[in-house]
């Protein structure tokens, strides 16, 4: 097969946890051998972002800037199949919720959530409607939805009235440790942020649904108590304002990817306290890491986490204080959390991503009319 994967969404270290499902994935495909070509269409901000180093693997650089997103949904709805067609492609898979509406070849679309549904008031407006109009139109028009949660397909179903058995759920993977370990000392990393002690750790995020209001709330409370920094791993969601943050937070802003890891595995715990999530990876790299976690009820982080975290409800700032003080305050039951945390990462792999994305790839090949 020559299969087409559309990145014209991506917007590198800003667009989130879709970037890291479109690294996980290629890395995963690069895997499964050469029988089949990967043609990668990118924008111009991602000319140099990192795809296999493969020869089955050739990227495609779009006369299109991302950032421009009406430009960019012209450009994918009239150019890009024309281009599909050029590259004599077989399938094309839109990885970013989007696809174009009519193409040479059969299509599939991967729709992480409904993100734009439960958490729109958050979104510019036209930002929302422009991806509900477009990306509804994708999903039904697919001959595959992927998603990456039972929960997202419950969504997906229900919502947008597509039958169950045209939606195909692809769970993730935590990241693969040998491209992220950094090779500065984990003591100068913590010095490079200001992190002297033990710490929490969460991670900041863009979006007011990340809820870092409460957590701040929550470990204003629990710092009279603990004596720990909460270290907040990335830039700050609009509704927190740098100079309002209690005594003991760490604000990092920008973190390359190589730190990540290490400021993760040095936490006492990691707290996700979101409001919604369609997935949760960074529950996944917490236990991979070897962190105790504790996150809130939302979305798909139940089905996730799985039995290896302490849950709260992420609208009651007292739940969240006293779930993340049972645990802070009991080493016996870190070390619990940490052994079912280790024992849960096991059912997810980029590898199981790629198969079941290939799977959907080989079905679609075999129908097409």
């Amino acid at each position: 097969m020559r299969i087409g994967i559309n990145l014209l969404y991506l917007l590198p270290c800003k667009v989130g946890g879709t970037e890291t499902y479109a690294a996980g994935l290629l890395h995963g495909l690069s895997q499964l051998g050469k029988q089949n070509d990967f043609v990668v269409f990118v924008n111009r901000e991602s000319a140099e972002w990192l795809i296999p180093q493969a020869p089955n693997f050739t990227r495609v650089i779009c006369p299109v800037a991302a950032i421009k997103r009406p430009r960019r949904y012209f450009f994918e709805q009239l150019r890009l199949p024309r281009m599909l067609k050029k590259h004599e492609v077989d399938i094309v898979h839109s990885l970013g919720y989007v696809g174009p509406l009519w193409t040479p070849c059969p299509a599939v679309v991967t729709l992480p959530d409904l993100n734009y549904q439960a958490i729109g008031h958050t979104m510019p407006f036209y930002k929302r409607h422009f991806l509900w109009f477009f990306s509804a139109r994708a999903a039904q028009r697919a001959k595959v939805v992927i998603t990456i949660s039972n929960f997202s397909k419950s969504a997906i179903c229900n919502r947008l009235k597509i039958q169950p058995e045209k939606v195909v759920v692809t769970l993730l993977g935590p990241r693969w440790k040998d491209n992220f370990i950094s090779s500065d000392s984990v003591s100068k990393i913590k010095a490079s942020y200001g992190i002297s002690g033990p710490y929490l750790a969460a991670f900041g995020g863009g979006s007011a649904h990340k809820n870092i209001p409460r957590l701040l709330q929550a470990f204003a409370k629990l710092s009279r108590n603990l004596s720990y920094q909460l270290v907040l791993i990335g830039h700050l969601p609009p509704d927190v304002n740098r100079g309002d943050l209690p005594e003991g937070v760490r604000a990092t802003g920008y973190v390359p990817a190589e730190h990540v890891l290490p400021l993760l595995s040095n936490a006492e715990l990691f707290v996700l306290p979101s409001l919604y999530e369609g997935f949760g990876l960074p529950v996944l790299e917490a236990q991979q890491a070897g962190v105790p976690v504790v996150c809130s009820t939302a979305g798909s982080l139940p089905e996730v986490a799985g039995e290896a975290a302490v849950f709260f409800n992420p609208y009651s700032v007292e739940d969240m204080t006293d779930k993340i003080a049972r645990v802070a305050g009991d080493k016996v039951f870190q070390e619990e959390l940490r052994q079912k945390g280790l024992t849960n990462v096991q059912r997810f792999s980029w590898e199981k991503t790629a198969r079941g994305t290939m799977a959907v790839y080989q079905q679609v090949y075999e129908t097409r009319s």
